[in-house]
């Protein structure tokens, strides 16, 4: 990159693909085409616009509930753990 460039004051400037050049400018890629179009004063540096992030909300963080508040939660009625039956394991030859 050469740098953020802008048209020269009252110039309209192509790109290579032939979009025109931002007026506010863009970052320029080194080649041939924008070098040359610096040099015969078509795109001059610019200052590159400053970005202003948008506010973040405020983390709101739940409210802590002591431990003599904490509800009991009771399982479904009938609701039993159940397991996951193990897996035959198979060694590396096998297929």
């Amino acid at each position: 990159m050469l740098g953020f460039l802008k048209p020269a004051e009252g110039m309209t400037v192509d790109q290579e693909d032939g979009r025109p050049w931002p007026a506010n400018g863009m970052d320029a890629p080194n080649t041939l085409f924008v070098r040359r179009r610096i040099a015969c004063g078509d795109l001059v540096e610019a200052e590159r616009p400053v970005v202003v992030p948008a506010d973040p909300e405020p983390e709101v963080e739940p409210p802590i509930v002591p431990e003599d508040e904490t509800p009991e939660i009771d399982p479904a009625a009938g609701a039993t753990e159940t397991e996951t039956p193990p897996r035959p394991r198979r060694s590396k030859g096998e297929k």
